[in-house]
């Protein structure tokens, strides 16, 4: 059984093809390229699926572009993952949360019996356009988050809301203070996103007297994790969550 998991996330659509549950190949396709040409070209390198699943925050748009695509090369339909109050061991917060939230929550959770551990407090962060924490206990409540601009976001921000602060597009390799407009910048940045999740660690675990691990995934996490205490960083966790929900029921199933 070849299996097509898609993640459309706000600048990137990642994917990665699986075949008897292994993974064979992978990739992404940024947002800022041009879909109406690069996604076919995508599609014919992946070869023939049996069953196509995604998860989406990038928008209906998107994800209606993506299943006509999918259906038009591969005559299947694409699932949409949806968010359940309560899958695999883990109950929701709120409603309305992001999709790949909960998706690398349900992975975060199902590592430890993966990596033979025992349960475990967790704080899931995702590093991507946004930086968002998630704090999940050990037997699987979340019990709540964050949500704050992620590093290139907030480079944007200073640049365009501001007259005279230019667009850094170097990555910072330092949280020192910076001896240069556009080493404070950088510095400055990094050093905020650093702060915000150690000093969240720090909290969840004296509130609640046990360890956190930190699982970390996002195309910031290898920026950000030198900077961190003990945390694990997982690129995949939001398509191993999609993966476990659909396994829950079928793979014709949803969240």
């Amino acid at each position: 059984m070849r299996i097509l998991e898609l993640d459309a996330g706000n600048s990137r659509l990642k994917w990665r093809l699986l075949n008897s549950g292994h993974i064979i190949s992978h990739g992404f396709l940024a947002n800022s390229e041009d879909w109406q040409q690069e996604l076919p070209k995508l599609l014919d390198q992946i070869g023939p699926v049996d069953s196509a699943r995604a998860a989406i925050v990038s928008g209906d748009e998107r994800f209606a572009q993506l299943s006509a695509a999918v259906n038009q090369h591969f005559n299947v339909s694409l699932l949409k993952a949806e968010v359940k109050e309560q899958c695999r061991g883990v109950k929701a917060a709120y409603p309305g949360l992001g999709v790949d939230r909960w998706l690398a929550m349900l992975a975060a959770h199902h590592l430890d019996r993966a990596e033979n551990k025992a349960p475990c407090n967790k704080m899931v962060v995702s590093c991507g356009t946004a930086i968002t924490v998630d704090l999940l206990s050990d037997g699987g409540n979340h019990l709540g988050g964050y949500i704050v601009p992620g590093v290139g976001l907030m480079k944007s921000m200073l640049h365009t809301r501001t007259a005279q602060l230019p667009m850094v597009a170097a990555e910072a390799s330092t949280i020192m203070p910076g001896t240069s407009t556009a080493g404070c910048i950088n510095n400055g940045i990094l050093a905020m996103a650093v702060a915000m999740i150690n000093t969240q660690q720090s909290q969840y675990k004296t509130a609640c007297g046990k360890d956190c691990l930190v699982y970390l995934t996002g195309g910031d996490a290898t920026l950000i994790q030198p900077y961190l205490g003990e945390c694990y960083h997982h690129p995949a966790l939001v398509m191993d969550g999609l993966a476990l929900a659909f396994e829950q029921e079928g793979s014709n199933s949803v969240i």
